[in-house]
């Protein structure tokens, strides 16, 4: 019986030995998407771009952490698109059997990072990211850890939720914070590994539906209240706390403001509640003060307000057809309306036109153009318009080919950016990959909501025109149907507490 009882006592040392020698193994994957469900341009393969094994790990942050804690990762199918409609069944089923088939394939496994939004919605689905989990719970079973990294606009379901173990979003809109919130979700993630904890997430649902650009973390209200989530996570027995603001253009019902407290076990579960209930209540009191923290108005009133303006450029976002949200981005209403203001000194940046940019790079730089532009993918609030103008810019041949091939057209005094392929000036670099500096003209319209963060600290004044769009900013005009209709600011009497 005694020795017995000693080679027990060895095996185990030995095993416990073995595993803490033995380095912890970690499979990777993401199908990462903002899905608009009111656009009508659907996303297809041809949107996303895809990183898979050793290319997924490329110059990433959330690798060096792995690296440096020794972790071996075994990465599957990375995949990403710019925002836009929801994404075709076919594709999303696509490169998720190769997630599923990579996983079931990889060994044993301790862990498992998700890099995703968390806005994805899938054509024919409830909810794709719930069903995209499961599955993954389903061959991996329950003593695999998961971990996932996620934008601030993400809609994550109590479905979604109850599989993971670990979830952390961005902290900061305009988003400053990507590569750091990934690091530590993976951060996050060994560290339970190899401290032996087991995460418990905590979940306060808020209804308020409101737009990224009132919910905008550098200024107040939700500045001081974001301020606190450091603190929150260094409390004894939490490790994390995110506040998502949710994303809005989504009509479902998911749809809305949330913040999750992660536990290091169940034992703590009852101070993680009470950290989210009490931002979550600071949420709600203060919901009728998260508003755009730029003017806004009509495009002819911020087209005035701005040749006002004693500041020699002033950004103007078209924020119904901000491309960024999933708006398809060829609505030349505010072109119109600089046109018809005779504005001078201003550049539109810009409108995607794959043919008419297909018609100037025929004529060639120093032509004349007489055509249509505008309407040809948003046929419910766009529509072509005729313009004339003279072909300054195309292109080199090698850039054409590509999505990021452009002009420049000049008409009647307004510089007119043409895009190949949707996507929004976000960057210097964007200017100037068309020979063109923004601070050199007096108004610069960009297809944006809330300015990204190198315009926002380039822009010496910013304006917000409240354009019709897929993207429109008044929520009460949408025409939800699925979303919690009692919702803030939908049913602005709505009462509730945290508590």
């Amino acid at each position: 019986m005694k020795k017995l009882l000693v080679f027990s006592l060895l095996a185990l040392c030995l095993f416990s030995c073995k595993k803490e020698n033995e380095k912890l193994r970690i499979f990777t994957c993401g199908i990462r998407h903002e899905s608009n469900t009111f656009s009508t341009l659907p996303t297809s393969e041809a949107n996303f771009t895809i990183a898979r094994g050793a290319d997924a790990l490329k110059d990433q942050e959330w690798v060096k952490v792995a690296e440096k804690e020794g972790v071996e990762l075994i990465p599957s199918l990375h995949a990403y698109a710019w925002p836009g409609g929801v994404v075709e069944r076919t594709i999303f089923e696509k490169y998720k059997n190769e997630i599923l088939e990579d996983l079931k394939k990889a060994g044993t496994l301790d862990g498992i990072y998700l890099d995703m939004h968390g806005a994805l919605h899938v054509e024919g689905y409830d909810d794709a990211q719930a069903t995209f989990i499961k599955e993954i719970r389903d061959i991996v079973g329950d003593k695999v850890m998961i971990s996932g990294s996620f934008d601030l606009h993400g809609n994550l379901s109590p479905d979604f939720v109850k599989d993971i173990n670990i979830l952390t979003g961005y902290r900061t809109a305009p988003h400053r914070d990507g590569a750091e919130t990934k690091a530590r979700a993976m951060s996050l993630l060994i560290k339970s590994l190899k401290k032996g904890l087991k995460p418990h997430i905590e979940t306060v649902i808020i209804p308020i539906l409101i737009p990224g650009e009132k919910g905008i973390t550098e200024v107040e209200p939700l500045h001081s209240i974001y301020a606190q989530i450091p603190e929150v996570a260094k409390k004894e027995g939490l490790m994390d706390a995110s506040i998502f603001v949710g994303y809005a253009w989504a009509d479902l019902p998911r749809s809305a403001m949330r913040v999750f407290v992660v536990a290091n076990d169940a034992k703590h579960a009852e101070s993680a509640k009470v950290e989210a209930r009490n931002l979550a209540q600071q949420i709600w009191d203060k919901r009728a003060d998260m508003k755009l923290d730029v003017p806004s108005g009509s495009i002819d009133e911020m087209i005035a307000l701005a040749n006002k303006s004693e500041k020699k450029t002033v950004f103007i976002s078209d924020s119904g057809d901000n491309t960024t949200a999933g708006a398809p981005g060829d609505n030349p209403q505010v072109l119109d309306a600089l046109l018809k203001n005779k504005t001078k000194k201003a550049l539109f940046a810009g409108i995607v036109d794959a043919d008419f940019l297909s018609q100037c790079a025929a004529l060639g730089v120093g032509k004349e153009i007489n055509s249509t532009i505008g309407g040809k993918e948003d046929k419910t609030f766009g529509y072509a318009l005729p313009i004339k103008g003279k072909i300054e810019f195309l292109s080199p041949g090698s850039i054409m080919k590509t999505d990021r091939g452009a002009a420049v057209i000049d008409v009647d005094g307004v510089k007119l950016v043409v895009m190949k392929a949707r996507r929004s000036f976000v960057k210097k670099v964007d200017f100037e990959e068309v020979k063109l500096n923004p601070l050199d003209y007096k108004i610069v319209v960009v297809k944006l909501g809330y300015l990204y963060p190198e315009l926002r600290d380039l822009a010496p004044e910013h304006l917000m025109a409240l354009t019709s769009g897929f993207c429109n900013l008044e929520m009460t005009s949408l025409p939800f149907k699925n979303v919690d209709l009692k919702s803030y600011p939908l049913d602005a009497n709505r009462e509730w507490s945290a508590k």
